[in-house]
């Protein structure tokens, strides 16, 4: 299969604090940190007991002893040309899906890469799904070349080369990839709540399978005003692991900026990660987590 260096979209790490506290007699097992909280939302948010248990029933599904392991996909599932569009009115056309489809499709291919896969006319199909809902595209661009090849996309488990069905358009230099795999190697939560922006932007798993390290966006480390210390809770079941971030604020109330800085945290699980999904607490989204060397 061809390949091309088409990237999906990894969760953006964003300015955003938090603060959550952990209610107790929870049915999961619960890890709790030490230091105090404060609210850091101006309308009313579930507690942090309450989204961690969210958070694992939204995935309470997950097949964790499944073999192959489904995958997890973050973000998404088109992956647009890398070199960009000629002409503004080219960008409006493909953002809006103002394209012509192509009059023949190519014959179905069953696998590849040990998936198996959706039709070139399926996935064009998921392709026009995502258009916009800016004004209306002047021009129309018309597809030239539909093949199999694969494209990088984003898992739970890292960046994965996976076979994508790619779509050539005429004076448009590279192709768009959409994810070919079909839906039953796929697991997408059913009734995901819908929630802010991920707090989590990313984790790593060290050698010994429980060291996980989080990422977020916080405030600047330090023990002055406007600054602050993180800790972790955590809510554990057979298929997921649900994370929030803890909040120790220095200084008292005082005015600070609202610049972000990227921070980390540390914990040792009480178990294992295996193959359970690492999700946020906040929005219920699966993170990616990858294993330092020796992993």
């Amino acid at each position: 299969m061809n390949r091309v260096a088409a990237g999906g979209n990894p969760a953006g790490v964003r300015g955003r604090r938090v603060a959550v506290m952990l209610a107790a007699g929870v049915a999961a097992a619960l890890l709790a940190g030490c230091g105090s909280a404060r609210v850091g939302a101006s309308q009313p948010q579930p507690g942090p007991g309450q989204q961690l248990l969210r958070a694992l029933r939204a995935w309470s599904g997950f097949p964790v002893r499944a073999s192959p392991r489904p995958l997890v996909i973050i973000g998404q599932r088109v992956a647009d040309p890398l070199h960009g569009f000629p002409a503004g009115a080219d960008k409006l056309a493909y953002l809006e899906r103002a394209i012509r489809a192509p009059a023949t499709w190519p014959s179905g291919v069953p696998a590849a890469a040990g998936f198996p896969l959706i039709s070139a006319r399926e996935a064009f199909g998921v392709f026009m799904s995502t258009a916009g809902k800016g004004p209306p595209a002047a021009a129309r661009l018309t597809v030239t070349t539909v093949r199999l090849g694969s494209a990088l996309f984003q898992t739970d488990r890292g960046s994965r080369w996976l076979p994508a069905w790619l779509f050539g358009f005429a004076g448009i230099q590279g192709s768009a990839a959409v994810l070919a795999v079909g839906p039953a190697r796929i697991f997408s939560p059913a009734g995901l709540p819908a929630s802010g922006s991920p707090v989590v932007s990313g984790a790593r798993l060290g050698p010994d399978g429980r060291t996980l390290t989080v990422e977020f966006t916080g405030a600047p480390s330090g023990t002055g005003p406007c600054t602050a210390g993180y800790g972790l809770r955590f809510a554990i079941s057979r298929s997921a692991i649900a994370v929030a971030v803890r909040e120790h604020a220095h200084g008292g109330d005082v005015a600070c900026s609202s610049v972000g800085y990227p921070r980390r945290v540390t914990e040792v699980l009480p178990v294992p990660l295996g193959a359970r999904v690492v999700v946020d607490a906040a929005s219920s989204t699966a993170v990616t987590v990858t294993t330092t060397p020796g992993g």
